[in-house]
């Protein structure tokens, strides 16, 4: 009997879905009449150049690959995202086989690399044999234990001073496990967000342009820069404005580090930044407490406290 393999992927993070949206793209005809295209502004176009906004597929960073016969066939994961990811493995059903290794697990794929993460073997060759199987993947290495000393500078200018609007358990987003330990701070677009903390790009949206607050059709469509940290947790910078990410996958980054310009985009009522740490909890991203360092003092951010300079007062 032949097998049947089934492969699913389940992207869990706040905005990293298989959604599409647009992204800027330019145009302008030259002196023989020939039409240029090209995803960033040309130097030095003599003609008028058009702008306009076309849907793009996001980027997908995670490959399946299989080798081998049918009898006793390998699965590869390739991970392109520049920190670990965790993928989770299940059978749906199986008769007569054997996986290496049994099934449900777990295998973390590095950064950058290519990591097999099971092989399928048929038991009996006089017998029919089948199988189904599934997997997802989430952010992270579930090994990391999170550095309670960790510092988190301001994500802004701290010469400037912003008032916390959503804090942790905030009641109209920051209810799921992944944002409960989130806050959202009131930005107009086009301000500089900084690195909080030192560490390497992880992964980056760049091309969404709406908002709004249809979760369905808003939720995973935000623009944002994810960070690894020495420690394993990563810090989530969302609602990023269009086409304003400077870092790429796999950059080091330190503290203080212009990384993107606030927006509106995604799951919102209004320009801001949602700033969030995570960590992998063995196949679930959730949010972790964290404080901001001002001044040498370590500040919780509580709903409606003014960060910055100069600093509210108890």
């Amino acid at each position: 009997m032949r097998s049947f393999v089934a492969g699913l992927i389940c992207v869990c993070t706040l905005a990293l879905s298989s959604g599409i949206d647009a992204k800027r793209i330019y145009s302008y005809r030259d002196d023989q009449g020939v039409m240029h295209f090209s995803d960033s502004p040309p130097a030095g176009a003599a003609a008028e150049v058009a702008e306009q906004l076309v849907k793009v597929d996001n980027k997908k960073m995670v490959y399946l690959r299989e080798e081998g016969p049918e009898a006793k066939r390998r699965y590869l994961i390739w991970n392109g995202y520049g920190g670990p990811i965790e993928v989770l493995l299940s059978f749906d059903n199986a008769q007569n086989v054997i996986s290496e290794p049994p099934l449900p697990a777990s295998v973390v794929v590095p950064a950058q690399k290519t990591t097999l993460v099971m092989q399928v073997e048929q038991l009996d060759e006089h017998l029919g044999w089948s199988y189904q199987w599934n997997y997802r993947y989430v952010h992270g290495d579930p090994a990391a234990r999170p550095d309670e000393n960790a510092v988190y500078a301001l994500p802004f200018d701290a010469a400037h001073s912003l008032r916390v609007h959503q804090a942790f358990g905030g009641s109209f987003s920051h209810t799921h496990p992944q944002s409960f330990h989130a806050v959202d701070l009131p930005m107009e677009e086009g301000t500089p967000v900084l690195a909080a903390r030192a560490g390497i790009v992880m992964a980056s949206e760049t091309d969404f342009y709406s908002s709004g607050t249809d979760m369905a059709k808003f939720g995973s469509r935000a623009n944002e820069v994810r960070i690894v940290h020495a420690d394993g947790t990563m810090a989530v910078y969302a609602h990023l404005a269009l086409e304003s990410v400077v870092v790429a996958i796999g950059d080091r980054v330190r503290a203080g580090q212009v990384i993107a310009e606030s927006g509106n985009t995604g799951f919102s009522t209004g320009p801001h930044l949602h700033f969030v740490v995570q960590r992998n909890a063995g196949g679930e991203l959730v949010s972790i407490p964290f404080q901001f360092s001002i001044d040498g003092q370590r500040v919780t951010p509580t709903a409606g406290l003014l960060l910055g300079k100069p600093l509210d007062k108890p």
